[in-house]
C-alpha cells in the first residue's frame, strides 16, 4: 500500500504519445529565454497574442517541419499557434475572474514545442483585467434594527460590495441617499479593501418615523464606471421612553351604596405611544390607595375597569379616593398616575337597631305587675326618614312597652307562675320609616326564676315491692320517684324512711334507701314463712327554704320458693309402728280406708300437693289414692287370696320446681267389720295483716315581693367638654348642679348610671353629684378621624323614673406626631425616566385632627427630585417626587433622600422617612474594547482550539445591558470564520480550522461586542493575525509532459518525462530537489529551476524488464525536510529484436508404417520472447532444393501454421521408406520478420504386413521341388537349405522353419532358424525311394506370417551330382547380374563420396577455429545423426530421447542411456528394433557379454549408403541397390549361421562368410559391422561374436538361429 506515493498515467491518446517518442529519439533542446505577453481578459476568439515564431527566432517557413505545437494542457485549453504566421492566438474566452480570482496578477504559463529537433519554451501571457463586472452587494436587500435611544455618533457597519474585477476596476467608492438621520463613512484597510459605516448624525425617535430607507451605492474605478446599490431598512427599535398617559388625570363617579359585587363603576384608560412590551399597559392601584379601599374595590390589570368587590356602604364612608397606577411592561417600566373619586349615595339598606340597655333575667315568678324588666334603646345608621324607628312588642305575653324618645322600657303586665310558664320569648319589632320600610325584630327570651311555692310529689300513691324468701341482703326491692314542679334547690329531693318497728325490730334493720334516687335494699334476707308483707313509710323533702316534704307506703311482697318439703299430718309418725287401718273384708270398691292429709310450709304452688301411691305397697292394684285429696279408697273387692294385712307406701309430693316429697306408711288390716271415722279437713293458715296509716306532709313557702312603678320624665340633654387624656378623677361636670336639684333628691331617688352608655369612662359621686373621670381616655381610639368625638352617659332614677343623656365632647390634643408606614422606603426609577416624571411616595398618616394633623412635608437637598405635595378633597395630603434632573445611573446608581411629615401642633411634632433611590440601568452605554486593534501572530498549522487573542470589552451598564456578547463580524468572510471562532462569552478567539501560511498570511478579523440589551449596543474592532509559515507542504510533482510507454530501442538520454516541481512554503522550505534511484536505467537532467527531465541513461530490453516503476523523489530543504514521491509507470514497448526459438534444436519421431492419412506425427512449438504481433509465430515445411518432385517433404508433409502439428497426407511404407527428414521454419510477426529452422527426423517402424517368401528352392505355385539324394547319404547330411526372405525387419523378419509334413517324419529334419534339410538317419531299404516334405517359413510379428515350400526328396544312386547341377542351373537360368560387379562399384563409390565429404568437413573445421560447435559442424556432439542435405530418404540409425515423438511404437522415454542399459539389434537390418532393457541383477543379459561400444551407432565407415566414408587402409565395395542388398543380408545371415553352428559349405573360409568369392579378396568381414555382438538370440543369454571359443560353444544350440530380412522382389 502506497500513501505519500503518486502515481501518474497517461491520459493522452496513443498518437500523441507516439509522436512524443518520435521526437524524443531525436534529442531535447531547451529554451532559456522567457518571453512575456498580455491579453485583455474577453478578447475575442483569434485575438493575436504575440508572434512566437518571431520572438522565439524561428522562420515561419519552418514551422511546419519542425512541428511547432503547444505543449501543455492549459495552453492548449486557452491558447493556439498559427503555423502559417506563427502567431500565439487566443482559442477560448478568458475570463479573468474564474481563472485567478481576485489575484492581482493572472499570468498563465504556456509551453510551446518543437519537435524536430525538440524544444521547449516557456511563455507567459498575463490576462489584463477588463471592467466586466459591477459591484454586488451579498444581500440585495438588507435590514437594520437600531435603537431608536442609540447615541449620536454611533456606528454601524455594513456589507461591503463584492467585484470580482481588481486593480482600478474594483471598489473605489461609496454612496448614501440623502436622510436625515445617517452619514455614511468609508474605512479602508491595509489590503486596500473598503468597509462602509452608517454614522448617527441625529437622534432617532421612532414615535416619529419608525423606519429609515436608505440606498447604498458601491461605485467602481472603471472606465465607464460600475456601481451596484444595496436597499437598507432601518428599524428603529422601541426604547420605553413614554410613559403612559391617562385619558383624564380625575374621574369621578357617583354610586348608590350596596352595589353588588362585580359591578363595573367605569373603566380607566391610558395610552402609550412605545410599542411591544414597552407600549403594553397594565393597571394597579396606587401607593396612596388605602387597604380598605383595596377591599372595597378591584381593578382589571389589562383593561382598566374598576369593579366593585366589596360592600359599599353610606353610614360607614359617603367618599373614596382611589388612586390607579398605570405603569408598561418595558425594563425598566414607566408609568402615569390618576385619581377616581367614588361619591357614595344613602340608601335605606340599615334596619334599626334594638340595642338592649338593661334587662332583668330571669324574672322571679313573684314579680309584682309594672314592675321595669328591661330598658332599651333603638336607632337606625340611615339618615332622614329612614332613620325614624317605631318598636312594638308581640302579643299573648305579660309585658309592655313604656316608649320616651328613643328609650324604651319594658315592664310586667300580670302575675307571673314559672311552673305554669317558665320562660317567654318576647319579640321586639323596631320598625324605620324608609319606604319600603325595614324592620329588626329582637327576640327576648325572658326566663322566670323560681320560688320555693311547691312541695314534691310521688309519681304513685304507693309502692308495691316483691321479693322472693331467701334473697341476699342488699338486693334493690324498688324505687320510689317524687318530683317537684319548682327549680334548682327548690326541687332538689331527699329520701329518707320514715322510723317504726316490725316484729320488735326497727324496720331501718330491715330495708335502707338511698337518699338521691330512692332505691330501697334489703338489710337482711326474708323468709316467706315468717313474713310476707312489710310495709315502710317513705318520706321526700326538697331543698328550698323552707323546705317541703311529701310521703308514701311501699309494700315489701316476699314471695314463697320450694325450700320446704311436705308434712304428714295424718297418719301421724310419732310412734315406730303406725296403727293400722282396719277395713272390713265386704268393704266395696271404693271404700275409703283412710286419709293421708299433709301440709306444706311453702305457699302458692310450692304447697299444692299431689299423693300417689308407691308400687312397693303389698298389693297396688288393691287401693287407690286420690290425687289431690289422699283418700285411700278401694279399688276392688277383697278376695280370700288377698293378704289380711296390706301396707301401703303413699307419696306425697309439692308442685315446686323442683318438687319436694314424703312418703307416708299405712297399714291396712283386713277384717271382718271396721270402724268407720270420718276425717275432716283442717286449715293450717290463719293471720291478719295490718296496714300502716299514709301522712301526707305538705309545707308551702310564700314570698312577697314589691313592685316599683317608675314614671319617666326626660329633662333636657347636658354637654360638656373636656381633652383627652385626662387623669382619673378629673373632673367633668356636676350633675345636679346642672339638673337644679338638690343632691339629696338625688341620693333618695336612687340615682343609677345605665350600662348602655359609655360608663366605664366615667363615674358619679351620689353624695355630691359630680362626674369625674374614672378611665384613660383616648380620642383616636375611641373616634378615629373624625373631626368631633363625644361619649354619652345614661342616668335613671327610681322614684319616679327618669333618664337623663349626657354628652361629653373629646377634645384633641397634639399627642401623636405624623407616622409613615415604614422607616424607610425604596423606589426604583429608570435612568431614562423623563424630566418631570412623578414618583408617589406613600403619605404619613397623623391620628389628631384639625390644626394637630398632618400639616406639610420636608425633602432633603439634593439634585435630581423636588417633592410636589397634592391635596386631597378631604384635606389629606400626599407627597410625589418630581424628576429635575436627568439621572445617571454610571454616574450615580443610589439616591438617599429624608422626607419630613410635620403636623400643625403647638408644638409641632414631625417624623421622617429614609428614601433609597435605586435608578434602574437603561442600555445607554455600548461596549468599548481596551483597543480598538489587536495583533498576534501564530504559527501555520497551529492546533485546532489555540488560543490567539482574549478580547477584552467593557460597558459600564449592568445587568443584561452590560453582559457582552462577541461575534465575528459580518465583514468577514466565510472561509474566515470557519478558520477561527470566538467564544461569547469570554471573547477568546480560538482556532477552529486549517492555517495555512500559503493560502493567506495575515489574516484581518473584525470581532464585534454586543451587550445583552434591549435593544442591543454594539462596537467593533479588529484583528491582524500574522502567519509564521512552517515546513508544512510537501514539495508537488507536477507532470509537464509524460510518455507512459517508451520503445526498448530508445537511445540513452532519450526524454521521458517533463517534471515541474514546486512547494507552496516559501524560502528555503520551498526549495526542491529531486533525485530517482540509481539503479533504474533513467536520470534526472535540472533544465531550470523547478523544472527537470527525466532521460534514460542506458539501453533499454523490454524482454529483460517490461515494465519500470520510476520514483521520482522530490524533498525540500525545511528541517526536518518534506518529500513526495511520485511513481511514473513506464512500459517498454516491444521492437521486434528476438528471433524465435524452437525447444529443440531438433526433432526425431517414431512413425509406424501404415499410419492413417492425417494424423499428427509431431508438434513443433517455439518461442519469441517479444510481446503482441512481435511474438507471433507462424510455422512452415521448407521446400527441398532441387527440381525433382519427389525431394519436397511438402507432398508427404503439412504443418498447422499456428499450432507446428505435423501431419501425413500420405501413410508411410516402411518397405518403401525408413527415414525421412526436413526443415521446420517460423517466423515471428515482426517487421521486419525474423525467422528460425529446425530439423524433424521421422523413422518409420516396421509393422508385420508382409509374409516371409521362399527364394531358394525355387518353386512355381502349386507345384514342388524334388531333390535327390544318395541311398548312402550319411547322416546328418545337409540335403537342401530353404531361404526365406520376409520384406519386414526386426522381430517381423526373424523366420522360423517347422516341417509339418513328412512320409516318414523319423527320417528329416529341418534347423528351426537356418532352414537347414538334413537326413537323420541312414536310409534303409525299406524307406520309400520318395518322400514329400511340407515345410512352413513363419515370421516371429504378431500375429505371425508364414509361407508353405513342399520337397519331394528323391533316394537315387546319383543324388548329389544332380544337386550341384540343379544349382548351377538354377543360378545360371535365373538371368541375376553379377553381385559381385555390383558390390565393387557401390564400395567404390562410397569410398569416394567419403573421401570428399572429409576434406570438405576438414577445411571448414579449419576455417572456423574456436567456432561454436553448434554452428560449425565439426564436433559430432549431438545425440542424432545429421542427414545428408541432398537426400530426404533413406536408412538411419536412431536413439530415442525424452520428448520425441514416436507414432504407433511403444517407446519409453527415460534419461540418457547409463552403461547398465543396453540397445539390442538384429543382425539382418541396419535399422533394427529398439529395445530399452532396464536394469537386471542378471549378469548374463545383454551387459555382461563381450561389453560392446556404448555408442552403438555406426561409424562413417560402417554406415550403409553414400553417408558413409572408407579409410584409406581399406578398401571395398557395398552392394547398393536392393537387390544385392537383400542378397548380401542373406548371405550374412547364412555365414553367421555358420560361424554359430560351426560348420557350413557356403564356401570361403576365415570369417568371411564366403564373401570374397563374390565381392572380392578384400571384402572380408572387417568390412562389415560386427552385428553378432549386439544379436540377442532368443531363448539364449548368449550372442554372436568372433571367437572361435564361442563359436565351438554354441554349436549346441541349434535352434538360437537369426532373424533374417529379406527385401522386396528383385527388380532388374
Amino acid at each position: 500500500m502506497r500513501t505519500d506515493m503518486e502515481s501518474a498515467s497517461l491520459q493522452r491518446p496513443a498518437w500523441k504519445w507516439q509522436v512524443l517518442s518520435l521526437f524524443l529519439l531525436c534529442g531535447w533542446g531547451w529554451g532559456s529565454g522567457q518571453i512575456h505577453y498580455s491579453v485583455i481578459e474577453e478578447s475575442e476568439l483569434g485575438t493575436v497574442v504575440g508572434n512566437v515564431a518571431r520572438d522565439l527566432g524561428l522562420k515561419v517557413e519552418e514551422l511546419p517541419g519542425r512541428r511547432l505545437r503547444l505543449g501543455s494542457e492549459e495552453s492548449l485549453r486557452y491558447f493556439a499557434v498559427r503555423l502559417d504566421s506563427g502567431a500565439l492566438v487566443v482559442s477560448q474566452r478568458l475570463d479573468r475572474e474564474r481563472l485567478c480570482g481576485a489575484a492581482a496578477s493572472c499570468v498563465l504559463s504556456v509551453q510551446v514545442v518543437t519537435e524536430n529537433p525538440l524544444q521547449l519554451f516557456r511563455l507567459e501571457v498575463e490576462i489584463l483585467d477588463l471592467n466586466d463586472n459591477s459591484p454586488s452587494f451579498p444581500t440585495a436587500h438588507r435590514t437594520l434594527r437600531i435603537a431608536e435611544s442609540a447615541t449620536v455618533a454611533a456606528r454601524f457597519p455594513l456589507e461591503s460590495a463584492q467585484d470580482p474585477d481588481v486593480g482600478t476596476n474594483a471598489v473605489s467608492s461609496y454612496r448614501l441617499s440623502p436622510n436625515s438621520y445617517f452619514s455614511l463613512d468609508v474605512k479602508q484597510q491595509p489590503d486596500g479593501k473598503l468597509f462602509p459605516e452608517l454614522v448617527l448624525e441625529r437622534a432617532l425617535d421612532r414615535e416619529e418615523q419608525p423606519e429609515v430607507q436608505l440606498v447604498l451605492t458601491a461605485v467602481d474605478g472603471g472606465s465607464p464606471a460600475r456601481s451596484g446599490t444595496a436597499q437598507i431598512t432601518v428599524q428603529v427599535l422601541d426604547v420605553n421612553d413614554n410613559a403612559p398617559t391617562f385619558d383624564h388625570t380625575t374621574y369621578k363617579v357617583k354610586v348608590p351604596e350596596n352595589t353588588p359585587v362585580g359591578a363595573v363603576l367605569l373603566r380607566v384608560n391610558a395610552s402609550d405611544p412605545d410599542e411591544g412590551p414597552n407600549g403594553e399597559t397594565q393597571y394597579s392601584f396606587g401607593v396612596h390607595t388605602s387597604d380598605s379601599v383595596r377591599r372595597l374595590f378591584a381593578l382589571d390589570p389589562r383593561s382598566g375597569e374598576v369593579r366593585v368587590s366589596g360592600a359599599l356602604d353610606f353610614e360607614e364612608s359617603r367618599f373614596y379616593e382611589i388612586y390607579v397606577r398605570a405603569h408598561d411592561g418595558g425594563v425598566p417600566e414607566m408609568e402615569g398616575n390618576c385619581v377616581l373619586q367614588v361619591q357614595v349615595e344613602d340608601a335605606n339598606d340599615n334596619p334599626p337597631e334594638v340595642l338592649l340597655t338593661s334587662l332583668l333575667n330571669p324574672v322571679p315568678e313573684d314579680t309584682p305587675p309594672e314592675t321595669v324588666v328591661g330598658l332599651f334603646n333603638v336607632r337606625d345608621r340611615d339618615s332622614g326618614a329612614n332613620g325614624d324607628v317605631s318598636l312594638e312588642i308581640s302579643p299573648d305575653v305579660p309585658f309592655a312597652i313604656r316608649s320616651l324618645q328613643n328609650h324604651f322600657s319594658l315592664v310586667t303586665q300580670k302575675r307571673l307562675d314559672r311552673e305554669s310558664t317558665s320562660q317567654y320569648a318576647v319579640e321586639l319589632i323596631a320598625q324605620d320609616g324608609g319606604s319600603p320600610a325595614l324592620t329588626t325584630t329582637l327576640t327576648l327570651l325572658l326566663n322566670i326564676s323560681d320560688v320555693n311555692d311547691n312541695p314534691p310529689r310521688f309519681s304513685q300513691p304507693s309502692y308495691d315491692a316483691f321479693l322472693q324468701e331467701n334473697n341476699p341482703p342488699g338486693s334493690l326491692l324498688c324505687t320510689v320517684s317524687a318530683s317537684d314542679p319548682d327549680d334548682g334547690d327548690n326541687s332538689r329531693l331527699v329520701y329518707s324512711i320514715e322510723s317504726g318497728q316490725v316484729q320488735d325490730a326497727p324496720i331501718s334493720s330491715f330495708v335502707h334507701i338511698n337518699p338521691d334516687n330512692g332505691n330501697l335494699y334489703a338489710q337482711r334476707t326474708f323468709d316467706f314463712e315468717l313474713l310476707q308483707v312489710l310495709p315502710v313509710s317513705v318520706v321526700v323533702r326538697d331543698s328550698g327554704s323552707p323546705p317541703l316534704y311529701a310521703n308514701v307506703t311501699v309494700y315489701i311482697f316476699v314471695l314463697d320458693q320450694n325450700d320446704h318439703s311436705p308434712t304428714i299430718l295424718y297418719p301421724a309418725s310419732d310412734s315406730d309402728v303406725p296403727a293400722p287401718q282396719r277395713v272390713p273384708l265386704s268393704a266395696p270398691p271404693g271404700y275409703l280406708v283412710a286419709k293421708v292429709t299433709a301440709v306444706d310450709a311453702d305457699a302458692g304452688h310450692n304447697a299444692w300437693l299431689s299423693y300417689r301411691l308407691l308400687p312397693q305397697s303389698t298389693d297396688p292394684s288393691l287401693f287407690h289414692v286420690s290425687l289431690y285429696t289422699g283418700e285411700v279408697r278401694t279399688a276392688r273387692a277383697f278376695q280370700d287370696s288377698d293378704m289380711a294385712v296390706q301396707q301401703l307406701l303413699v307419696l306425697v309430693a309439692d308442685n315446686g320446681d323442683p318438687p319436694l316429697s314424703t312418703t307416708a306408711t299405712i297399714t291396712v288390716a283386713l277384717e271382718e267389720a271396721a270402724l268407720e271415722e270420718s276425717f275432716k279437713p283442717q286449715d293450717f293458715l290463719a293471720g291478719a295483716k295490718e296496714k300502716p296509716d299514709l301522712t301526707f306532709y305538705l309545707i308551702i313557702a310564700l314570698a312577697a315581693i314589691s313592685t316599683v312603678a317608675l314614671a319617666t320624665v326626660t329633662p333636657p340633654a347636658i354637654r360638656y367638654s373636656i381633652p383627652e387624656e385626662l387623669t382619673r378623677g378629673a373632673f367633668v361636670g356636676n350633675i345636679a348642679k346642672d339638673l337644679g336639684t338638690d343632691v339629696a333628691k338625688l341620693a333618695a331617688a336612687n340615682l343609677q348610671v345605665l350600662s348602655d352608655s359609655d360608663s366605664q369612662y366615667f363615674s358619679v359621686n351620689v353624695n355630691t353629684g359630680v362626674i369625674m373621670v374614672s378611665e384613660r381616655i383616648d380620642r383616636e381610639q375611641l373616634c378615629g378621624q373624625n373631626p368631633r368625638c363625644f361619649l354619652h352617659l345614661k342616668l335613671a332614677i327610681e322614684n319616679p323614673v327618669e333618664f337623663y343623656r349626657i354628652e361629653v365632647e373629646i377634645l384633641d390634643i397634639n399627642d401623636n406626631p405624623p407616622q409613615f408606614p415604614s422607616d424607610e422606603v425604596s423606589l426604583r426609577i429608570y435612568e431614562l425616566a423623563s424630566l418631570g416624571a412623578r414618583f408617589p411616595i406613600q403619605p404619613a398618616q397623623d391620628p389628631d385632627v384639625g390644626t394637630n394633623t398632618l400639616q406639610t412635608y420636608h425633602l432633603s437637598a439634593n439634585d435630581n427630585f423636588n417633592l410636589n405635595v397634592k391635596a386631597r378633597t378631604d384635606g389629606g395630603k400626599f407627597p410625589e417626587l418630581v424628576l429635575e434632573r436627568a439621572l445617571d445611573r454610571e454616574f450615580r446608581a443610589f439616591h438617599y433622600l429624608v422626607l419630613t411629615a410635620e403636623d400643625g401642633g403647638s408644638p409641632p411634632q414631625s417624623s421622617k422617612i429614609r428614601i433609597t433611590i435605586q435608578v434602574l440601568d437603561a442600555n445607554d452605554n455600548h461596549p468599548v474594547f481596551d483597543r480598538p486593534s489587536y495583533g498576534a501572530r501564530l504559527v501555520e498549522n497551529s492546533p485546532l482550539g489555540t488560543l490567539v487573542v482574549k478580547l477584552n470589552a467593557t460597558d459600564v451598564d449592568e445587568g443584561p445591558n452590560g453582559d457582552i456578547r462577541y461575534s465575528l463580524s459580518s465583514h468577514n468572510s466565510a472561509a474566515l470564520r470557519q478558520i477561527f471562532a470566538i467564544d461569547e462569552q469570554t471573547g477568546e478567539i480560538r482556532v477552529q480550522g486549517n492555517l495555512d501560511f500559503e493560502e493567506a498570511t495575515v489574516y484581518e478579523i473584525e470581532v464585534e461586542a454586543k451587550d445583552m440589551g434591549s435593544p442591543t449596543m454594539e462596537e467593533h474592532c479588529s484583528v491582524v493575525v500574522e502567519i509564521t509559515d512552517v515546513n508544512d507542504n510537501a514539495p508537488e510533482v507536477i507532470l509537464t509532459s509524460f510518455s507512459s510507454t517508451l520503445s526498448e530501442d530508445a537511445l540513452p538520454g532519450t526524454v521521458v518525462a517533463v517534471i515541474h516541481v514546486r512547494d507552496r512554503d516559501s524560502g528555503e522550505q520551498g526549495k526542491v530537489l529531486c533525485h530517482v534511484s540509481p539503479d533504474l536505467p533513467f536520470q534526472l537532467r535540472k533544465d531550470y529551476e523547478h523544472q527537470y527531465s527525466l532521460l534514460t541513461s542506458t539501453r533499454l530490453d523490454r524482454e529483460h524488464v517490461a515494465y519500470y516503476n520510476v520514483t521520482v523523489s522530490a524533498s525540500d530543504l525545511g528541517n526536518p525536510p518534506l518529500s513526495r514521491h511520485t511513481i511514473l509507470p513506464i512500459t517498454l514497448i516491444d521492437v521486434n529484436d528476438n528471433a524465435p526459438q524452437f525447444e529443440q534444436a531438433s526433432y526425431e519421431v517414431l512413425v509406424a508404417e501404415n499410419n492413417p492419412v492425417g494424423s499428427v506425427l509431431v508438434t513443433v512449438s517455439a518461442a519469441d520472447p517479444d510481446s503482441e504481433q512481435n511474438s507471433r509465430l507462424s510455422y512452415s515445411i521448407l521446400r527441398a532444393g532441387g527440381t525433382d518432385p519427389g525431394l519436397d517433404p511438402t507432398r508427404y508433409l503439412s504443418i498447422h501454421p499456428t499450432n507446428g502439428q505435423v501431419t501425413a497426407k500420405f501413410p508411410f511404407d516402411y518397405e518403401q521408406t525408413t527415414y525421412l527428414q526436413f526443415h521446420v521454419e517460423v517466423s515471428d510477426g515482426g517487421s521486419p520478420a525474423l525467422r528460425n529452422r529446425t530439423l524433424v527426423h521421422v523413422f518409420v517402424v516396421d509393422q508385420n504386413d508382409n509374409a516371409p517368401r521362399v527364394h531358394f528352392p525355387r518353386a512355381g505355385e502349386d507345384s514342388a521341388t524334388q531333390l535327390r539324394i544318395s541311398p548312402s547319404i550319411v547322416p546328418p547330411a545337409l540335403i537342401t537349405k530353404v531361404v526365406a526372405i520376409d520384406a519386414d525387419s526386426g522381430r517381423n523378419a526373424w523366420l522360423s522353419y517347422h516341417l509339418v509334413e513328412a512320409t516318414d517324419v523319423g527320417l528329416f529334419s529341418v534347423a528351426l532358424r537356418s532352414g537347414e534339410v538334413r537326413i537323420m538317419r541312414a536310409l534303409q531299404e525299406t524307406d520309400a525311394s520318395e518322400h514329400e516334405l511340407l515345410v512352413v517359413v513363419r515370421d516371429a510379428g504378431e500375429p505371425p506370417l508364414s509361407t508353405a515350400v513342399t520337397l519331394v526328396v528323391l533316394v537315387e544312386e546319383k543324388g548329389p551330382e544332380a544337386l550341384q547341377g540343379s544349382e548351377a542351373q538354377a543360378v545360371d537360368g535365373g538371368g541375376l547380374p553379377s553381385i559381385t560387379l555390383y558390390l565393387i562399384v557401390s564400395l567404390v563409390l562410397i569410398s569416394t563420396v567419403s573421401l570428399v565429404a572429409l576434406a570438405a568437413l576438414g577445411i571448414r573445421c579449419l576455417r572456423r577455429g574456436s567456432a561454436p560447435a553448434s554452428q560449425s559442424g565439426c564436433v559430432e556432439s549431438v545425440n542424432t545423426l545429421q542427414p545428408p542435405p541432398s537426400h530426404i530418404f533413406g536408412h538411419l540409425h536412431y536413439e530415442p530421447k525424452k520428448g520425441d515423438t514416436v507414432m504407433g511404437v511403444p517407446v519409453t522415454a527415460t534419461a540418457p542411456p547409463a552403461p547398465r542399459y543396453r540397445s539390442c539389434f538384429s543382425p539382418v537390418s541396419d535399422i533394427s528394433e529398439f529395445m530399452f532393457v532396464k536394469p537386471s541383477a542378471d549378469p548374463t543379459l545383454c551387459s555382461e557379454q563381450a561389453q560392446p561400444n556404448t555408442d552403438w551407432r555406426f561409424s562413417q565407415t560402417q554406415r550403409p549408403g553414400t553417408s558413409g566414408s572408407q579409410n584409406g587402409e581399406e578398401a571395398g565395395a557395398w552392394p547398393n541397390n536392393q537387390f544385392d542388398t537383400e542378397m548380401l543380408q542373406a548371405m550374412i545371415l547364412a555365414s553367421a549361421n555358420e560361424a554359430a553352428d560351426g560348420s557350413s559349405t557356403l564356401g570361403g573360409g576365415n570369417g568371411t562368410m564366403g564373401l570374397s568369392a563374390r565381392y572380392g579378396p578384400q571384402f572380408t568381414l572387417q568390412h562389415v559391422p560386427d552385428y553378432r555382438q549386439n544379436v540377442y538370440i532368443p531363448g539364449s543369454n548368449a550372442t554372436l561374436t568372433n571367437a572361435a571359443g564361442k563359436r565351438d560353444a554354441k554349436n549346441a544350440a541349434p535352434a538360437a538361429g537369426n532373424k533374417k530380412k529379406s527385401g522386396k522382389k528383385e527388380k532388374k
